[in-house]
């Protein structure tokens, strides 16, 4: 009783359910291949008849053959058999392999830490990830970043007044290969602080004009180690630059009423180390006529 019971349910499930039975397909796992873009490409496949391309039909074949590949190759191949099966999926990623990074060291936190950034010169379309480290005689260090996809790193405890460089080393990784950048670095040559902040202008009586500012915040110790500053004035087709001003503030005299001057400020480490921060924020003030 329980046989044909059995017999009897499982001949209800092929009635309701026939393309379950008849046209079951055979998942294969997914192969990655990458490819140079514009270039050829054979993708074999075993008692394989037909291919499809993200699930449409492309050619009776059991080896398909791309030639002068474009962005509109990529995608998931599927090789099917004379059932409909799957015999083989492959998933066709093009690019380039990674040219040698362009390389960017500054230090605007100087003596805390340094920073570098990087690009390439030519888009990989692959995805790329980056590996940076920085060392000096036999000792290597992790340029650390807040993910593998990022491209700033930071470099931390380099030594102060010292005439070995430190090596800096980036680089860029995908599917089709690598390429690297060693860059030599010395702390105090790359010292670069960030610009100015809260620059105000107020005018004075006796045609004078007081300008203040303020340190850039991520400059962690002014008093240790000074910073110096220059003040550029314009006025129509006219640029003035006073300084360097160790102090956070100066008094120009003999500007003109009536005539708008555009104030900014930029600032360099005391002892001349690296080179300026780039300009402040612009202020501008009309100077009053009376």
């Amino acid at each position: 009783m329980r046989l044909e019971c059995s017999l009897y349910t499982f001949s209800i499930f092929v009635l309701l359910f026939p393309q379950s039975w008849n046209h079951q397909e055979t998942f294969s796992e997914t192969k990655d291949l990458s490819i140079v873009l514009g270039s050829s490409v054979e993708l074999p496949c075993t008692n394989g008849s037909e291919w499809r391309h993200n699930g449409s039909f492309l050619v009776l074949s059991p080896a398909l053959h791309l030639h002068n590949t474009s962005l509109d190759d990529q995608g998931f191949y599927t090789c099917h058999n004379s059932n409909g099966e799957v015999l083989k999926t492959v998933r066709l990623q093009l690019g380039y392999p990674p040219s040698k990074p362009d390389v960017h060291c500054w230090s605007p936190s100087y003596p805390m830490k340094a920073l570098c950034s990087w690009t390439l010169p030519h888009n990989p379309i692959l995805p790329t990830y980056y590996i940076s480290t920085y060392g000096r005689l036999d000792d290597t260090f992790s340029c650390q970043r807040p993910s593998e996809q990022d491209r700033q790193c930071v470099l931390e405890d380099l030594e102060l007044y010292s005439n070995v460089p430190y090596l800096v080393n980036i680089t860029a990784v995908n599917a089709l290969g690598s390429s690297s950048r060693l860059l030599p670095v010395i702390f105090e040559d790359i010292v670069k602080p960030d610009p100015p902040v809260d620059v105000k202008a107020t005018a004075l009586p006796g045609k004078k004009l007081h300008v203040q500012w303020a340190p850039p915040p991520s400059w962690p110790d002014p008093v240790n180690f000074p910073l110096k500053y220059k003040v550029q004035f314009q006025w129509g087709d006219t640029a003035n630059i006073m300084g360097p001003i160790e102090l956070e503030s100066m008094v120009r005299s003999g500007v003109m009423p009536g005539r708008t001057y555009h104030i900014r400020v930029s600032v360099m480490d005391l002892l001349g180390n690296g080179q300026s921060s780039e300009w402040s924020d612009t202020v501008n003030i009309t100077m009053p006529r009376s």
